[in-house]
């Protein structure tokens, strides 16, 4: 479960203007440029474009092997208007702000994996927010600029599905090191996911390869069952024209795990070999850049990132 923070009330947002659901007008106006990175070495992107095929679960399942390879890593839940995070790692608290009250503190899990979302962010209400493309915009940056992030190997963005405003400003505004694409072994999933993968070339940002979910199910005896047909993972990748990183099987235990909050107790054979691959590629092309791909190498990076 998530640490306590024992806060009582809505966290007073710094990008919000004090009140939780207000956006300053000047935040939503001004045009989308690179936000400060200094303290996170690497960025990862996890996106789909399509709904229902996993995404925040793989998100959630590479942060835990990565950190429990010894990483330091973060979470960033751009998924604003359908927040998951806070749900899987067991937040229900609203998160502090630091001690001069110009950010907020993430919450961290029971782990040490430190976690922001919108859905801590405003716990203390149950409203939902109804906000056109601009305010998702402004949130999304305010949530990532405003948060106290302590120095972190890799910061995980779980993106939202589509192709609209949230996961451009993320591109824009963060400039991934890596993106990983997540795809069910369907179809109709894969042509979605195919305009995601689009998208993400057409703003120059790495693509690691896909992730291929719910790809079979191993039943207690034995037995493999492939529940959505024959695994299509390295046919969907040929097409898509990136790398094929492997296969996830469906976690029978996994919706129990996440509803309790409880999802870093799931560790496997498979997530943690994908997370291996993701890790390797990741500080492959960090390396190629000139830049440092590990804490060993020197100061979280603050590198010029131009290209």
């Amino acid at each position: 479960m998530g640490s306590p923070s024992g806060s009582a009330g809505p966290v007073a947002l710094p990008m919000a203007g004090g009140r939780p659901g207000a956006i300053r007008p000047s935040d939503a106006e001004s045009p989308i440029g690179r936000l400060d990175r200094t303290r996170i070495r690497a960025v990862l992107a996890v996106l789909s474009g399509k709904g229902g095929v996993g995404k925040t679960f793989v998100s959630a399942l590479l942060a835990n092997e990565l950190h429990r390879d010894g990483a330091r890593v973060g979470i960033l839940d751009a998924d604003i208007t359908g927040p998951s995070m806070a749900r899987v790692f067991g937040f229900h608290e609203v998160p502090r702000l630091t001690p001069d009250g110009a950010r907020i503190q993430p919450l961290r899990t029971a782990g040490g994996i430190a976690v922001m979302s919108m859905a801590s962010v405003t716990a203390a209400t149950q409203i939902p927010l109804i906000w056109r493309g601009p305010m998702i915009n402004s949130a999304i940056r305010g949530l990532f600029k405003d948060t106290d992030w302590p120095e972190l190997d890799y910061l995980v963005v779980d993106l939202p599905p589509g192709t609209s405003d949230a996961p451009m400003t993320v591109f824009q505004s963060l400039d991934p090191d890596g993106v990983v694409v997540v795809t069910a072994p369907t179809e109709l999933s894969a042509e979605v996911v195919a305009k995601t993968a689009t998208m993400a070339k057409t703003f120059d940002a790495p693509i690691l390869g896909l992730i291929e979910n719910m790809a079979y199910l191993t039943c207690p005896h034995g037995e493999r069952i492939e529940l959505f047909g024959p695994s299509r993972g390295p046919e969907f990748a040929t097409r898509m024209g990136i790398p094929y990183l492997g296969s996830l099987p469906v976690f029978p235990g996994l919706p129990a795990l996440a509803d309790a909050g409880r999802i870093e107790e799931l560790h496997t054979p498979e997530t943690a070999l994908l997370a291996s691959r993701v890790r390797l590629l990741l500080d492959r092309l960090r390396r190629a850049r000139g830049m440092p791909a590990d804490r060993t190498d020197g100061p979280a990076a603050g590198t010029d990132r131009s290209r």
